[in-house]
């Protein structure tokens, strides 16, 4: 690594490191967080945010020197700077399509240059720097909304656009291109790449990052509630966020979807756990899989499923957002496995209603609440449980089709009514539902037939190997937030079983008393 860099940010050695734009997202960000980072700045974003390392190509950046002495430690650029400046001569590459074909390896050469992308060029001395300390860092894009239809960051009052709005998308287009590119080559990277923002992408949405980064780099426990304060006294059902292992084994993916559940409005978020050598067949386990993890379907599950230490990290940081948690245990093994942390509440899904001889061990043993998942049984599977599980202080019976997406027409709205009946008789049901289908009617409708549970799959961003993809809706774009909204309406339309004068009646006529 350059001398240079290395004596500029010798005093932060081990930090993670924050890169800075200008786009509109960053106005919501605390930027006091950012103390204690490594801070690397493009173009003139030092005057949102000074940090130690700024990097620039346009010629207009050189404006900021006219009004404000260098705020920077270091400034990396083509241009000549003002003397004194600490400063790093970089070649400037033009973009063309050659270019372009060649920027990968150009990251991964030890020189430093100016790309027409800066946050290539800002990524670059990040993984250089991370090269230097031999770890791999994690590095927080902040302002990179690759967009400029909702402007720039007010915190700059002259940021605005040096070309022609049409030219300028187009250009911001091919700098997104060019990241993404450089993401698809995070097995060589020396870093690991968090944009900040609502891209599918990105790994922390701007409440996320704050929330998370509060707790990270303040050492602030956050505001602590337990999974019952979590149900907001208003709302009587509990909407869960079924994040499965949509995590993808990665815990900084998982605590974001945590977040963002969390900001949404879900009261739990569920996760799976499987023993996965006895779960799967051997054949099963030695076929042929492609994932992050290796070529086989074992490597995939392996790398997927979470271990104790994990596991101990969700128990505490779900009990520090004030979100409950709770997991769908497909095997004895995994029953035996999350005991250890007192679970509240468990999940048997469809998936083992088979499983007859495992589901009445379970039943013998646990004393705590139920999630049973009735999808692809019938009124057989029904009575089994309600015979099985007498030790339980709560099943909760939910509806569920195993279609993946499940029409409309299929989801059977009506055995929601029909559990809402049986808890009339026996006050441990409680009804609920299994969302498999698409968009929120078929859950609003759920909870007018009594649903006092609704369950949906998520995930974090439009990732193709999502598990239950067809039907997880997305924690980033906004989309489970609407669906949490259309439960809570539906919530309040049904409002109370008991017959009242509403405040806003009135008779239309007044008649004479009599």
């Amino acid at each position: 690594m350059n001398q240079i860099l290395k004596q500029s940010i010798a005093d932060k050695s081990g930090r993670d490191i924050v890169i800075i734009g200008k786009g509109p997202s960053v106005d919501s960000i605390d930027l006091s967080l950012l103390k204690n980072c490594i801070v690397i700045n493009t173009n003139d974003s030092e005057l949102i945010y000074p940090g130690d390392v700024a990097v620039f190509h346009h010629g207009w950046v050189l404006d900021i020197f006219d009004e404000h002495a260098p705020q920077c430690k270091l400034y990396v650029s083509d241009r000549s700077l003002p003397a004194g400046t600490n400063h790093i001569a970089a070649e400037y590459v033009p973009y063309t399509p050659e270019s372009a074909d060649f920027l990968i390896h150009r990251f991964f050469e030890d020189t430093i240059y100016i790309e027409s992308a800066i946050v290539v060029s800002a990524l670059k001395i990040a993984n250089q720097i991370a090269k230097q300390e031999n770890a791999t860092k994690n590095v927080y894009l902040l302002g990179f909304d690759f967009t400029t239809k909702d402007g720039f960051t007010n915190k700059i009052p002259t940021a605005a656009m040096h070309a022609e709005p049409e030219y300028q998308e187009r250009i911001i287009s091919s700098q997104e291109q060019l990241l993404k590119m450089l993401l698809a080559e995070k097995s060589r990277l020396n870093i690991n790449i968090s944009h900040v923002g609502n891209k599918p992408y990105s790994v922390y949405s701007v409440d996320a990052f704050n929330q998370v980064f509060t707790a990270r780099h303040r050492g602030v426990t956050l505001p602590q509630t337990s999974p019952a304060q979590n149900t907001a006294k208003k709302y009587d059902v509990k909407v869960i966020a079924e994040i499965t292992t949509n995590h993808f084994g990665d815990m900084d993916r998982l605590k974001s979807m945590i977040v963002a559940a969390k900001q949404a409005g879900a009261d739990y978020i569920k996760l799976q756990k499987r023993d996965v050598e006895s779960f799967y067949s051997k054949e099963k386990l030695d076929s042929p899989y492609n994932s992050p993890f290796g070529t086989t379907f074992r490597e995939y599950r392996h790398g997927i499923e979470l271990n104790k230490e994990q596991f101990a990290f969700v128990d505490t940081f779900c009990k520090e957002i004030g979100i409950g948690w709770f997991a769908s245990i497909l095997d004895m093994p995994s029953y035996d496995f999350i005991r250890q942390f007192e679970p509240d509440m468990i999940k048997l899904p469809s998936t083992i209603s088979e499983h007859k001889d495992y589901l009445a061990a379970v039943a013998a043993d646990f004393t705590k609440d139920v999630v049973i998942s009735t999808g692809y049984t019938d009124e057989a599977y029904e009575g089994f449980i309600l015979n099985s599980f007498t030790k339980a202080r709560n099943i909760y019976l939910l509806q569920c089709t195993s279609a993946y997406p499940t029409p409309t027409e299929d989801t059977q709205i009506g055995v929601i009514r029909h559990y809402y009946n049986l808890s009339k008789k026996e006050p441990r049901i409680i009804p609920g539902f299994s969302s498999h289908d698409i968009g929120s009617l078929c859950s609003m409708m759920a909870v007018a037939a009594g649903a006092r549970m609704i369950e949906k799959h998520v995930k974090f961003g439009d990732v193709a190997w999502s598990h239950f993809d067809e039907v997880a809706i997305d924690l980033v774009n906004g989309d489970f937030t609407r669906f949490v909204t259309d439960v809570r309406k539906a919530e309040r339309i049904v409002g109370s079983e008991v017959k009242e004068i509403q405040a806003t009646e009135h008779h239309k006529y007044w008649v004479a008393p009599k």
